[in-house]
């Protein structure tokens, strides 16, 4: 009997956490506003969260966007993503981020700012918490 409740419990666990699809959340996978354009500004934000280095987090910054090694590492200390919806306007657009510590904390939303320089977006302000 004891054996028929583990085997039940695992096979809950499994369906519970391994027929999760976390690629339909991605940022091309559902609705974001702004059309492909604010897919892809889903995408950069989506990245701000990966970034490991300098020098790819500073090609998410726009050009003339003051980003130095101390405030790369501020942002690296955070999870970022989008909330609601992107607003695009020809070569700007605008979006509300949300920005989680990852030592754990407090979910802040700020607004950020974008800019398209040539076919790519980058980020043109970005506050932190």
């Amino acid at each position: 009997m004891r054996s028929k409740c583990v085997a039940f419990l695992g096979i809950a666990l499994l369906l519970t956490v391994g027929c999760s699809n976390e690629s339909a959340l991605t940022p091309a996978a559902i609705d974001v506003g702004g059309g492909d354009e604010g897919k892809h500004i889903a995408g950069l934000v989506d990245r701000m969260s990966d970034q490991s280095s300098m020098a790819s987090m500073k090609a998410s910054f726009a050009t003339g966007t003051s980003l130095n090694s101390q405030a790369a590492r501020q942002y690296a200390k955070y999870r970022y993503d989008l909330k609601g919806q992107v607003t695009v306007n020809d070569s700007t657009a605008t979006a509300t981020i949300g920005m989680e510590p990852h030592a754990g904390g407090k979910m802040v939303e700020k607004p950020w700012t974008f800019v398209k320089e040539g076919t790519a977006w980058k980020i043109k302000s970005a506050p932190l918490p």
